[in-house]
C-alpha cells in the first residue's frame, strides 16, 4: 500500500490500465470538458455520459485498458469506474484506489448460474478522487452519503438487482463503509457485505498486481460461456 495522504505524482499518471494518453481516451476527454465546470462537476459529468456511453456488459478482466473500454464502448462496473479514473486524471484530478473484499453473497442477484461456484469473495477496486481538498470515495461523488439517502430514488439497501452498481451511486446511498449505520438511514448499510479491506493504493495497476486473484481456466472458461460479453442482467427490485 503505497498511497499518502497528500496526492502525489503517481496520483496522476497514465499507467497500462489508465492510459488516459491514448488518442480515443483524449477525444472522449475533450469531448466532455466543460469549461469552467469545478472537478467534482467534471467527475460527475464523467460519471453521468458513461452511464449511457458505456454499455454495461458482465466482465471479469478487472485489469483492462481504458482506452479498449472507450473503443468497445462497454464495461463491467469495475472497468467502468476505471474509466471515470482515467478521465479524472486527464483532467488533473487526482484519483486512488481501495481494495474491499465483498462477500460473495452480493453476486447472487448478479450472477445466479454462478452462486454456488463464486469463490468466498471477490475484490473490488473502488475509486477515490480528490475534490475540495479530501479524498473523496466513489459512493459520494454526487454528494456527501447522508443527503444521498435523504434524496435517495429508493427506500431500502442497494439489491444488486436491478440497475448496476456504477450507476445506483448516482442516486442512492451505496454505503460499503457503514457510514449510516448510526443514522435513521441505516437501511442502507452494506457493510456487512465487506469482509475485509486490502487497503488504498496510488494506482489501480499496483493494486490489481498485488491482489487480483488467480482464476482458473476452468473458473474463466465457465463465466465466459455463462455471462462474458453479455448485458448485465437486471430485475425488477
Amino acid at each position: 500500500m503505497s498511497a499518502t495522504a497528500e496526492p502525489n505524482e503517481q496520483n496522476l499518471a497514465a499507467t497500462r490500465i489508465l492510459d488516459y494518453g491514448d488518442a480515443g481516451v483524449q477525444q472522449l476527454a475533450q469531448k466532455l470538458r466543460r469549461e469552467g465546470a469545478t472537478p467534482r462537476q467534471l467527475v460527475q459529468g464523467v460519471h453521468t455520459w458513461l452511464m449511457a456511453g458505456l454499455f454495461a456488459v458482465y466482465s471479469i478482466d478487472d485489469g483492462r485498458p481504458v482506452s479498449e473500454s472507450v473503443r468497445r464502448r462497454d464495461g463491467s462496473c469495475a472497468q467502468r469506474m476505471a474509466c471515470v479514473e482515467a478521465l479524472a486524471r486527464a483532467y488533473g484530478i487526482p484519483t486512488r484506489v481501495r481494495a474491499l473484499w465483498l462477500d460473495h453473497s452480493f453476486w447472487f442477484h448478479r450472477l445466479p448460474l454462478l452462486r454456488f461456484v463464486l469463490p468466498k469473495r471477490t475484490l473490488m477496486p473502488w475509486p477515490q478522487f480528490y475534490l475540495d481538498g479530501a479524498w473523496v470515495d466513489f459512493d459520494e461523488i454526487y454528494g456527501p452519503i447522508a443527503e444521498l439517502a435523504q434524496r435517495s430514488v429508493a427506500d431500502h439497501v442497494f439489491t444488486n438487482r436491478g440497475q448496476s452498481l456504477f450507476d445506483a451511486v448516482s442516486n442512492t446511498a451505496i454505503d460499503f463503509f457503514g457510514r449510516l449505520r448510526a443514522t435513521p438511514f441505516a437501511r442502507f448499510d452494506l457493510s456487512n457485505f465487506v469482509v475485509a479491506d486490502g487497503g488504498t493504493f496510488d494506482t489501480r495497476d499496483e493494486l490489481m498486481a498485488r491482489l487480483e486473484p488467480k482464476r482458473s481456466p476452468l473458473g474463466r472458461l465457465i463465466f465466459r460461456v455463462l455471462y462474458g460479453g453479455r448485458a448485465i442482467r437486471r430485475e425488477r427490485d
